[in-house]
């Protein structure tokens, strides 16, 4: 899985496991170079002003999965995603089922609720 942060201004970011870095604004060609054979495994990036920073992430068991900014201020505010990374097999070893009131929101409010696993 790919993402990518990009900070403007005059500020630092941190995320984790880098496989490109470049200045400027991101586009889609900046695909082209990234590695994708040895990247170099680190517990934090930095995005610098003004660049932008793509992580390579791997997960090592089924669920889901919290990608946040390490930054309080960023933090606080929801710069985060999450990530579920399915298993082929439903089991509750992996992953909870989702509460009856669980709230959703945006694209997903219309959608229906996944099977409970049991």
């Amino acid at each position: 899985m790919f993402s990518y942060g990009q900070v403007a201004a005059n500020e630092l970011g941190v995320w984790r496991v880098a496989c490109r870095m470049g200045h400027g604004k991101w586009t889609p060609a900046s695909r082209r170079t990234y590695n994708l054979l040895d990247a170099v495994s680190r517990h934090t990036i930095q995005v610098y002003p003004r660049s932008w920073s793509a992580i390579m992430l791997t997960f090592d068991n089924a669920g889901m999965w919290s990608l946040r900014s390490e930054m309080w201020e960023r933090h606080y505010l929801g710069q985060q995603l999450y990530v579920s990374v399915v298993s082929p097999a439903r089991s509750l070893r992996d992953e909870y089922n989702m509460p009856d009131n669980a709230l959703l929101c945006g694209d997903v409010a219309s959608l229906p609720k996944p099977p409970s696993y049991v």
